[in-house]
């Protein structure tokens, strides 16, 4: 198996576990906030951990248009920007969670196609990470997978204190 190949499938079943993570959530669930949290809201984080993958992907991997920017999402989302670093404004944002599991549906397939059709050059391109250049593969790996899983275990936390079931299985 090709290290591309296995990272599909890794980026496969991480976006079906988020998926059925978040599926049950209300909205009051969705923007629970409790003042002594230090942690964003979970339809923030979702918001944030899909936002950021399209930026990863389609941005620093593909070199070309966010999906955010395709077939009206940004209108859809109210959102204009899919920098990693918008929690602030996510913070305060009632999330349209079935808008925005579309629109995640729509960036888990660009992220597929992308791995399914990447270059090698596209691939080992060297990429600024909080840990120094690395090629863009090993980036999205290390980043782009453990982004998600880390995200989608605090969804899962936070739905256990409103007393939910936060893992789906």
């Amino acid at each position: 198996m090709k290290a591309e190949e296995l990272l599909r499938a890794q980026f496969q079943t991480m976006h079906q576990f988020l998926d059925m993570t978040i599926a049950d959530c209300s909205p009051e669930v969705l923007e629970k906030k409790d003042d002594v949290w230090t942690i964003n809201k979970i339809g923030s984080l979702y918001a944030h951990i899909v936002l950021a993958e399209d930026a990863m992907v389609n941005e620093m991997g593909r070199g070309g248009e966010l999906v955010l920017k395709s077939d009206g999402w940004a209108e859809k989302l109210a959102i204009d920007d899919a920098s990693p670093r918008q929690f602030e404004r996510l913070a305060d944002l009632p999330i349209d969670l079935e808008a925005f599991r579309q629109y995640g549906k729509a960036v888990a397939a660009a992220t597929d196609d992308f791995l399914a059709n990447a270059t090698d050059e596209q691939l080992n391109k060297e990429v600024d990470s909080p840990v120094g250049k690395r090629p863009f593969i090993v980036y999205l790996a290390n980043f782009g997978l453990t982004h998600i899983a880390g995200h989608w275990g605090e969804i899962a936390a936070l739905k256990g204190v409103q007393g939910l079931k936060g893992l789906p299985f």
